[in-house]
């Protein structure tokens, strides 16, 4: 059986992975490896290893691997463990694909014990941008290391293909994350009463919102406060909160939160709702608001209408239900009133079409299993060069 090694460091991206680790767990010809850090063991983000375990995957926890604190130089730190630590689990395992997904920081060092221990790398929504953030630059990093792409648009396969990377090693799959709207992973209205003490009848406003991490003109704390500000004006909404993910000046943001929280019923703080429950909220929003990359890929397939925050997104493919504005008051309220009140608009919202299902059928789980069981494990798929395509050139990409 072909070893699949699988590295999960956050709450959101476990809930990506969750219908491809199922599928590989069922496989016949694969044998999954899962290996947790970063968020999933960290006291201070809600230790979500525990939803790994309720998923019924067997985990390889990777010791005090984990960033103690938001500043550059422990994040640079917390990178190079996971590059020694995954470097022993590499050796001990000897599996036969490292997968993994997005554009988090940690994946340097995953990518580097990997490569130097010439395991093949598949990696998950390569082509994406995100111009706000430093994941812009890991994630095209991570392309140039990775033997194997799983694109979720034909267009990120395109750039990725413009990036010299020969056109059989990419496969427009679609988004993971649509695909478990598509399956129904999602709590209902009364597990989410229960868990959250969350009331879907009553109107509600999703929140997150993350550092852009390349912005130097203004700190997180101050951004988030503009946001809170024009938040005020909608006492009438329940406002559900989650924390930002794990980077530079992700604490003063989590503060900014505490301080708006306290002592507003209305505004309800949470370090995690879990993949099921945040989807089972997003259902029932009236919007999303902020500046998570699940206003964009996930939101649409839900048809609710996103306010996108800033410039952290700025270069993803868009649904027409995604409004984007920049960090002042004035137009976050513009954006919250057409999202919330603007009749034509919100028809318009009802009637989009997600950009990160292409296919229509959400089936990213089965269209990746059919690669990792198929894949020829040999020298010539370590083999890289650079092949820029010719101007004639179609997008024939692997599904």
């Amino acid at each position: 059986m072909r070893k699949i090694l699988v590295f999960t460091a956050s709450r959101a991206e476990f809930g990506l992975y969750k219908q491809i680790l199922r599928k590989i767990k069922q496989s016949s010809l694969l044998d999954l490896i899962l290996v947790a850090a970063g968020d999933h063991i960290n006291p201070n983000k809600g230790l979500t290893i525990k939803e790994v375990s309720q998923e019924g995957f067997q985990v390889i926890t990777l010791p005090h691997c984990f960033p103690k604190s938001d500043n550059v130089k422990e994040i640079s730190r917390y990178v190079a463990r996971v590059c020694t630590q995954m470097a022993d689990v590499i050796e001990a395992n000897k599996p036969d694909t490292l997968l993994f997904l997005g554009d988090r920081h940690e994946l340097l060092g995953l990518a580097t014990a990997a490569v130097l221990a010439r395991t093949p790398i598949a990696h998950i929504a390569g082509g994406e941008s995100t111009e706000g953030a430093i994941d812009e630059q890991v994630r095209h990093a991570l392309t140039k290391m990775s033997h194997i792409h799983f694109a979720s648009t034909f267009e990120y396969a395109r750039r990725i293909r413009l990036m010299g990377e020969e056109a059989w090693r990419i496969h427009v799959v679609g988004a993971p994350g649509v695909e478990n709207i598509h399956r129904g992973e999602s709590m209902s209205p009364e597990e989410i009463m229960a868990q959250f003490g969350i009331n879907i009848d009553q109107p509600l406003l999703l929140i997150t919102y993350h550092p852009e991490t390349l912005t130097l003109n203004f700190s997180p704390a101050h951004k988030v406060n503009t946001l809170v500000s024009a938040l005020k004006e909608f006492a009438d909404f329940q406002q559900v909160i989650t924390y930002p993910g794990t980077e530079v000046g992700y604490q003063d943001v989590a503060k900014a939160w505490k301080d708006y929280a306290q002592g507003q019923p209305n505004v309800k703080l949470f370090k995690s709702l879990g993949s099921r429950g945040y989807l089972g909220v997003m259902k029932c929003a009236a919007a999303v608001v902020g500046n998570s990359s699940s206003g964009i890929i996930e939101a649409p397939s839900f048809n609710v209408p996103t306010v996108n925050i800033g410039d952290r997104q700025k270069g993803r493919l868009r649904a027409e239900s995604v409004i984007d504005v920049p960090c002042r008051k004035e137009d976050i309220l513009f954006a919250l009133h057409k999202a919330l009140h603007d009749e034509h608009f919100r028809r318009q919202v009802r009637q989009t079409k997600n950009p990160y299902d292409p296919y229509g059928d959400g089936n990213v789980s089965g269209r990746v299993l059919l690669v990792l069981e198929s894949l020829p494990l040999d020298r010539w798929l370590l083999e890289k060069k650079l092949d820029f395509p010719s101007p004639e050139e179609g997008a024939c990409y692997g599904s």
